[in-house]
């Protein structure tokens, strides 16, 4: 048994969603740079045998919401004059559409996504600063059809 905490240092490469039907999964995993966290590349796969590429720079883990339907995934991304950053998307397995978030966050720990809501931690390693994110209420950058 792993006894080891999950989390963007350290997670596993396949997250299979509530219903079984779905699996997000990693390759390439590798640190951003010596003892910082992970990233690599991330796909969903269907039932079917279909895969869709979500991105090559993606951080985790991915938190499903209980139904299988959406998840919450940490994207990387370098930002001009703030340089290395996460961004939050939400994958919706139904209509396969993904929306990446306006917010940046440090190092973003998703620890649960009930509703509309993700709960997590911003920071993680050194200074948890508690993230309580409404994707209703917050800003949508850009949408990206996945079909």
């Amino acid at each position: 048994m792993n006894n080891t905490k999950i989390d963007p240092w350290n997670f596993d490469s396949a997250y299979p969603s509530p219903d079984n039907t779905h699996t997000v999964t990693y390759s390439d995993l590798e640190e951003m740079a010596i003892g910082a966290p992970l990233n690599g590349q991330c796909f969903l796969h269907f039932p079917n045998g279909r895969s869709i590429k979500l991105g090559g720079w993606c951080g985790g883990p991915p938190v499903w919401e209980p139904d299988g339907k959406r998840f919450a995934l940490p994207l990387w991304k370098r930002k001009i004059f703030v340089g290395t950053v996460q961004q939050l998307a939400i994958i919706d397995v139904t209509s396969l559409e993904m929306k990446i978030y306006n917010k940046i966050f440090s190092v973003l720990d998703v620890q649960s996504f009930i509703k509309n809501i993700i709960k997590g931690c911003n920071t993680p390693l050194n200074k948890c600063e508690p993230v309580l994110f409404d994707i209703e209420k917050e800003k949508v950058g850009k949408i990206v059809d996945l079909k």
